[in-house]
C-alpha cells in the first residue's frame, strides 16, 4: 500500500494537493496535516511512502522537520511544495534528500511528473540486493527528461503522451477538436496542443480543416 503525507498549512491548497494525488490514482491512502508537529506525531506509529511537504509553517517549518524525519531515519520520499524559490531553499532539500521540488503555483501535468518520478524509484525496490546497470542508475538518480526525452521530446513528458494516445486509440474513428480533447482528458488546452502537434510530427496523428462551424473554421485530430 502506498501511503502519503500531505502537510501544508493553507487549507486551500492542502485541499488542492490531496485532490492532484487522488486524481493521478495511484496513491492508496491519504491523510493530510496542517503542521509539521501533527505530522511527526503521526510518524512515530504509522510508516509513510511519501511526503508533500511546505516550506513556510507555523511551530515547525518544512526544512526542520524533514531534518528531524532524516535523524530518524525515515526512508519516506518527500516532494516539496513550496513558494519558496530561492536558491538557499533548493540547496537545502537537496542536502536533506528530496525527491523533487515544486514551486508554487505549477500545473497539475508539472505535480503528476514529479509523482513519476516517486513511482519509478519505487519500482526500482524490487531490484533490492541486485547489481544495477547504468541505464538503471541514472533512471535512479535523473529526473524522467534525463533518460526519455530527446531533443524531439523536448518538454513532452511520457506519461501524459499516453493518456493522450490510449484516449485517441479508444476512440478510434472519432475526430476532435484540441479543446473537446482537453475537456475529455482533463488538461489545459495549451497542454494537449502541444502533445497533438508532437504526434502529428511524428505521423502518429492526422489532422484536417473543419469548416463546417458556426465560427472561425477548426482543426480536428485523429489517429492515423
Amino acid at each position: 500500500m502506498t501511503l502519503a503525507l500531505v502537510i501544508e498549512d493553507d487549507p486551500m491548497v492542502r485541499e488542492i494537493n490531496k485532490r492532484y494525488l487522488e486524481k493521478d490514482g495511484r496513491i492508496d491512502c491519504i491523510q493530510t496535516f496542517s503542521n509539521g508537529i501533527e505530522a511527526l506525531q503521526y510518524l512515530q506509529d504509522s510508516a509513510v511512502s511519501l511526503i508533500l511537504l511546505d516550506v513556510y509553517m507555523p511551530k515547525m517549518n518544512g526544512f526542520d522537520f524533514l531534518k528531524k524525519i532524516r535523524m530518524q531515519c525515515s526512508s519516506a520520499d518527500v516532494i516539496i511544495v513550496t513558494a519558496a524559490n530561492d536558491f538557499t531553499s533548493m540547496e537545502k532539500a537537496l542536502q536533506f534528500g528530496a525527491l523533487d521540488y515544486l514551486v508554487k503555483p505549477f500545473e497539475y501535468e508539472r505535480f503528476q511528473h514529479a509523482l513519476d518520478k516517486f513511482f519509478a524509484k519505487q519500482a526500482m525496490h524490487e531490484k533490492m540486493g541486485k547489481s544495477l546497470s547504468q541505464k538503471e542508475a541514472d533512471e535512479l538518480f535523473c529526473s524522467q527528461e534525463c533518460f526519455t526525452a530527446h531533443d524531439d521530446m523536448k518538454g513532452i513528458q511520457q506519461r501524459t503522451l499516453e493518456v493522450i494516445k490510449t484516449f485517441l486509440t479508444k476512440n478510434n474513428g472519432r475526430k476532435f477538436s484540441g479543446s473537446e480533447l482537453a475537456k475529455q482528458i482533463g488538461l489545459s488546452r495549451v497542454t494537449v496542443h502541444k502533445y497533438l502537434n508532437y504526434l502529428e510530427t511524428k505521423k502518429e496523428l492526422k489532422s484536417e480543416i473543419d469548416y463546417e462551424t458556426d465560427g472561425r473554421p477548426r482543426l480536428l485530430y485523429f489517429m492515423t
